[in-house]
């Protein structure tokens, strides 16, 4: 299904939700508004909104437990919170000066730093399940920092919620400010570090995971010595008696060696680009199984030198690679073999003759035109499987796997869903850490820069209004540098 269906259909079920909510709100439904009240939710037009205190008492419960650890915790929040503010800072400055100097061409920095404040944008639609529960992870975990944190000053919790804009979801945590605002400026910095340092914390978390993930399912998974093949396409060119399997472990293709799904692309994509590959054979095998005939040129330009009934069984016209000058006098320029009995007794592949370094050994290629190659893939079990054809049609056609099952019943989908979360989850998490300690209105570095600029000039006698000043100019300044990047990353991704 296509990205733009799918939208409209969640936009339709959105805008139902929100006609039916009219309704029965305006008939005033007592059970439905009941449920309303009861359940927390609210409706609203493209958007939903969830929100309850059944947490409260677990939340409070576990903020005033152990209060040494959580003092120590939430202070090493604020301090690297207060080490990244600066950092944070210094890159959109730099980001903003590279817009206006170098235009278009700046780096992937700044998107990939912004690119968690654009929720969507650039994102595989098959991995956009991934990417909401991403958000979903990373906002909770940073709200419940906030609400452990109010816990522990005994500031009143009044509950936390989750807001569906559209499809993106958002936690947020509903504390009492006025209670918050009385409190020490440390305690209050631990308050409203807590949510960023949670983040941090959880792409520490996410990111040791990814990195030692190979070593994590060694038992039952091997990584790095071949690719395993997951599925096949019904139409699939490699299908048949002598074709690829479901769950064969592929090493090579031609002379290109696979250890990752990576290289599976690159030596593909290498097969595609690259003149086809001779093979080195000996001169008794030409002899013995060569059933050439004249030779004739197709429209195409392939030489031909097969009857149709020896190319029914398998047989391909092959050339010398230097040329039919090239070729010695007691053989053919061009012989007609069989081709998968040549190829497996070939000694290795060849550009020219010299690098068939067996003695009466002569280098050969079949002659094909530009797009039709002769892949031949090895597996770890079962004979090699030979390709006649476009090879972007093999990768189009099989969905492979780095991880490969060292017992039967094991699929290789766990491990690929949970390293893919962990990857989401390091860059969301780390990303939003970052980008929510900008000096921005409506960002925790609002509140941090605030906290911070009155701890600093309460050492002053300074002027309460030169104190406000300060903060808003500090305030607005990091708004504006944010909404510059945030809006070219944007209209990069979009146009």
């Amino acid at each position: 299904m296509e990205v733009l269906n799918v939208l409209i259909i969640i936009g339709l079920i959105h805008c139902s939700l929100f006609f039916f909510d009219t309704i029965f709100k305006t008939c005033s439904h007592y059970p439905y508004l009941y449920f309303l009240k009861n359940t927390g939710l609210e409706v609203q037009i493209l958007r939903i909104k969830w929100f309850t205190t059944a947490f409260n008492r677990k939340i409070i419960k576990w903020g005033m437990d152990r209060s040494k650890f959580w003092t120590v915790w939430f202070n090493a929040g604020v301090i690297v919170s207060v080490i990244i503010l600066p950092i944070a800072t210094i890159a959109i400055l730099r980001m903003t000066f590279n817009i206006w100097t170098n235009g278009p061409s700046i780096d992937n920095t700044n998107e990939s730093l912004l690119e968690p404040m654009l929720p969507g944008i650039d994102v595989p639609f098959n991995e956009i399940g991934y990417y909401i529960i991403t958000l979903a992870v990373c906002s909770i975990m940073h709200e419940l920092g906030h609400a452990l944190a109010a816990a522990r000053e005994d500031v009143q919790l009044f509950g936390l919620g989750i807001l569906i804009a559209f499809t993106i979801p958002i936690a947020y945590v509903h504390i009492s400010s006025e209670q918050l605002s009385s409190l020490p400026l440390k305690n209050q910095l631990r308050v409203t570090c807590a949510g960023i340092w949670h983040n941090v914390v959880l792409a520490t978390v996410a990111a040791t995971i990814l990195m030692l993930s190979t070593w994590l399912w060694a038992p039952f998974y091997a990584v790095g010595n071949g690719i395993y093949v997951k599925t096949i396409l019904p139409n699939s060119p490699v299908l048949g008696p002598t074709g690829l399997l479901e769950q064969d472990v592929i090493y090579e293709i031609n002379d290109c060696s696979i250890k990752h799904a990576e290289d599976w692309y690159d030596c593909i994509l290498n097969t595609i680009n690259q003149p086809a590959l001779g093979y080195c054979v000996k001169q008794s095998f030409i002899q013995e199984y060569d059933e050439s005939i004249p030779s004739k040129q197709k429209t195409n330009g392939v030489i031909n030198c097969c009857t149709p009934d020896s190319e029914a069984i398998g047989n391909l016209c092959f050339e010398y690679i230097e040329g039919p000058q090239a070729a010695p006098l007691h053989l053919p320029p061009h012989s007609c073999l069989p081709a998968r009995t040549m190829i497996n007794q070939s000694q290795n592949f060849c550009h020219a003759s010299y690098q068939c370094i067996f003695h009466d050994t002569h280098c050969l290629r079949p002659s094909l035109d530009n797009i039709t190659k002769i892949v031949q893939i090895k597996r770890k079990e079962g004979k090699d499987v030979l390709f006649f054809g476009y090879p972007a049609d093999i990768y189009r056609t099989i969905d492979v796997s780095d991880w490969v099952p060292k017992y039967s019943f094991l699929n290789p989908k766990l491990p690929e869903v949970l390293t893919l979360l962990c990857k989401y989850i390091t860059i969301f998490s780390a990303g939003l850490a970052v980008i929510n300690i900008v000096p921005c209105f409506f960002l925790d570095g609002q509140y941090i820069i605030n906290i911070l600029i009155l701890y600093l000039l309460n050492f002053t006698p300074h002027n309460k209004n030169i104190r406000q000043t300060i903060i808003l100019m500090i305030t607005s300044i990091g708004t504006l540098l944010l909404t510059i990047n945030l809006l070219y990353v944007l209209m990069n991704k979009l146009l």
